[in-house]
């Protein structure tokens, strides 16, 4: 089974360590999501996959395999996509959206129905939707497009970076049923709404201040930091939320 695996990641700005140890992994076909609190080393750590680090020294030990094999962040972009919290600020501002999914689909080699694509990620109207630009698209919109373009290069994994902030609750919904759907892809979704997750993640991993510090198929069975996490989350969910969604 193909696999993106993270051994001991460690991350440093200065002489501060900000990421210590850092062990994950996602297979094909499945999603892995980690949460934890603001600070906590989430995004930074899908930063770190792809050596994509503003800080010095940044990575300082661990390294990134894909199926054994390891591999620098240079290698691994393309084969693996980044999905950030804002997607319009990702997307060519001068190009179409059917010109940029062109364009991306042109760096795996491999031609793509762009009309297609759109309408497996949800759009009805999508040769109306590839000639829009990027400020024409609200926030939903945008994420799919991103992950329209992360899939005419054929990337295997997305790392998602909070897509689902800033999103309407019916919005957020409907943007992890499509990623729950999607086929071929293993994907690692950060987020810190919990609320998610019952029915979409297949493994958890919580991170507290730069550690992995535990890891559960469910959020039921999470015990430790996690736990704290789950019980916050009911303070602000409806009576019984994690038992609805199972």
């Amino acid at each position: 089974m193909s696999e993106l695996v993270t051994h001991s990641l460690c991350v440093c700005a200065g002489p501060n360590a900000l990421l210590v140890d850092v062990s994950l992994r996602v297979a094909i076909g499945e999603v892995v999501a980690l949460v934890g609190a603001s600070g906590s080393g989430k995004s930074l750590t899908l930063r770190s996959i792809l050596d994509l680090l503003p800080m010095r020294p940044g990575r300082t030990a661990g390294h990134v395999c894909v199926d054994g094999i390891e591999r620098d962040g240079e290698s691994l972009r393309g084969d693996v996509g980044l999905l950030f919290q804002d997607a319009r600020a990702s997307l060519d501002p001068l190009l179409t959206v059917g010109q940029q999914v062109t364009a991306s689909a042109a760096l795996s080699g491999v031609a793509e129905d762009v009309g297609a694509l759109l309408g497996r990620l949800g759009f009805d109207d999508a040769e109306r939707v590839a000639s829009r630009y990027a400020h024409e698209l609200s926030g939903g919109m945008a994420q799919r497009v991103a992950i329209a373009i992360a899939l005419a290069r054929r990337s295997r994994f997305l790392l998602c970076d909070e897509p689902t902030t800033g999103l309407d609750a019916p919005v957020q919904h409907e943007l992890v049923r499509l990623l729950r759907r999607l086929c071929g892809v293993g994907i690692v979704f950060v987020t810190h709404d919990l609320r998610l997750l019952p029915g979409f993640a297949d493994r958890i991993y919580v991170i507290e201040g730069g550690r992995i510090v535990e890891e559960a198929p469910t959020l039921a069975e999470l015990n430790g930091p996690g736990a704290r996490l789950v019980q916050a989350t009911s303070a602000i969910a409806a009576p019984g939320w994690l038992e609805a969604r199972r």
